[in-house]
């Protein structure tokens, strides 16, 4: 009869210390998950914004640069059709 009542002592002893341990390896795993999935969210969102601003910088550089040279090319075609208008014959 000690051995039974022993026996089912341990077995509420340990049956008890295994649910508080399920318990705490289910908060530190939903801990772990979620600060991993805050984690992963920001860092995409502040990804997502710097390659929004490299492409605005980039094509603000690429527009800039594209109408200087248009500038550049028309200031050309005008001294050359300046020449040439230069050359005609005077009356």
């Amino acid at each position: 009869m000690k051995f039974l009542n022993a026996s089912i002592l341990c077995f509420f002893l340990l049956v008890s210390t295994g649910c508080s341990t399920i318990g705490a390896v289910w908060e530190s795993g939903k801990t772990v998950v979620t600060g991993t999935v805050d984690a992963v969210v920001a860092g995409t969102s502040q990804l997502v914004g710097a390659v929004a601003e490299d492409v605005a910088d980039t094509t603000a550089f690429v527009v800039d640069t594209t109408a200087g040279l248009v500038e550049t090319v028309a200031q050309k075609i005008d001294e050359e059709t300046d020449e040439l208008q230069d050359e005609s014959p005077n009356e």
